[in-house]
């Protein structure tokens, strides 16, 4: 049953914030829309804050083709990929599209997942209610293109009462009746994606690794007005104009930070941020030597078995950094176990970091966004 236009806004606006609460995506990643009709949906717009979204911001957006008005707000850049599976799906009346830790270092992997029987669950709640038999994983597609619209399709069409896909390298999607629902699907996924991984990195998994602690916990700021000379990385603030250095120990980049080897990009958030990869300085580096490793804005280097130091214009650019950057350290961690995660490729890799640093990075606060 589609919404109305007045409920699919209000719906559309609280799942956002959900999304950010829950811990589902950070910043302005990730989108969210409700069917209005057979021929329409409301969706996200584009680089926009959920925290300052009103009903008149959200866009309108034709199944058919993804086309819209555009004389009116511009929607995410992943319309496609929603249109995509309302055109599909007719049981999809709400989706949200995240970038939650757990699926999206599986997501790498590129393969299928089993979703078990739950006997002691309500079997209208259980996993397999929620998420359907298998949980499969879409090949990989550049953000906001068709080509990542179409390869969610396909791999929907191979698993026809599956309702959530993962995307290779990048997220999530998961189709419901509902708002309620389609949460309900996500955290589930959140858990069966848990238990897999940890299964697959073994002994490996990092120790006293507790969820649901802010990464924030994690973070020794530093701020270049109040610094002292004598401060460990001061040729960092000199050399890269940050206004803020945090110095992060959180679980899975403190593991990766042991391994002393460059961690590349798994997921293409990283990508976006970093570009290439991350390097790794030995422990006893110094400030010169973490100068030329960070060479822009927002930026990071691994110190080994000292986790990672992020130079970022603002606390909280320092802080998304290290969201995206752990989830990238616990796909590389797959790879240190034995496992065979897939890295962005090389030329995806440039194409999303140009696209961040000339234009994604710059539209969350601007009048006229255009991001995401």
């Amino acid at each position: 049953m589609a919404y109305s236009i007045e409920e699919a806004r209000e719906k559309v606006i609280a799942a956002g914030l959900e999304l950010l609460k829950s811990g589902l995506i950070a910043r302005t990643w990730g989108n969210v829309s409700a069917r209005i009709s057979d021929e329409e949906f409301i969706i996200t717009p584009s680089g926009r804050a959920y925290e300052d979204l009103k009903p008149e911001d959200l866009a309108v957006v034709k199944i058919a083709d993804g086309s819209y008005d555009k004389t009116g707000p511009k929607p995410s850049s992943e319309k496609l990929l929603h249109a995509a599976v309302y055109k599909l799906r007719q049981d999809a009346d709400f989706i949200i599209h995240t970038h939650q830790n757990y699926a999206t270092a599986l997501s790498t992997l590129g393969e299928t997942f089993s979703v078990p029987t739950d006997p002691d669950r309500d079997p209208a709640e259980s996993p397999r209610a929620l998420l359907g038999l298998r949980v499969p994983t879409a090949a990989y597609g550049l953000s906001g293109t068709k080509k990542l619209a179409d390869n969610v399709a396909e791999a929907l069409k191979q698993n026809p009462h599956s309702k959530s896909v993962l995307m290779r390298n990048h997220g999530a999607v998961i189709l419901g009746r509902s708002y309620e629902e389609v949460f309900r699907a996500a955290h589930a996924l959140e858990d069966l994606s848990e238990t897999i991984y940890r299964e697959l990195v073994g002994a490996e998994f990092p120790e006293g690794h507790e969820s649901g602690i802010p990464l924030k916990k994690y973070m020794r700021f530093t701020h270049a007005d109040i610094h002292e000379e004598n401060y460990r990385w001061n040729r960092v603030f000199i050399r890269t104009g940050a206004a803020v250095t945090a110095e992060c120990a959180s679980p899975f980049v403190l593991k990766m930070s042991e391994y002393g080897k460059a961690v590349p990009a798994y997921v293409d958030d990283m990508a976006q941020f970093a570009g290439t990869q991350v390097r790794c300085l030995q422990r006893g580096a110094g400030d010169m030597e973490a100068a030329r490793a960070i060479r822009e804005l927002p930026g990071a280097v691994l110190i080994k078995w000292r986790g990672a130091l992020i130079a970022a214009p603002s606390e909280e650019e320092a802080e998304a950094f290290l969201m995206v950057l752990e989830k990238n350290c616990m796909a590389a961690l797959l790879a240190a176990a034995g496992n065979d995660p897939i890295t962005v490729g090389q030329a995806e890799r440039i194409l999303e970091h140009r696209f961040y640093v000339r234009k994604y990075s710059k539209r969350k606060d601007a009048p006229v966004p255009e991001g995401k």
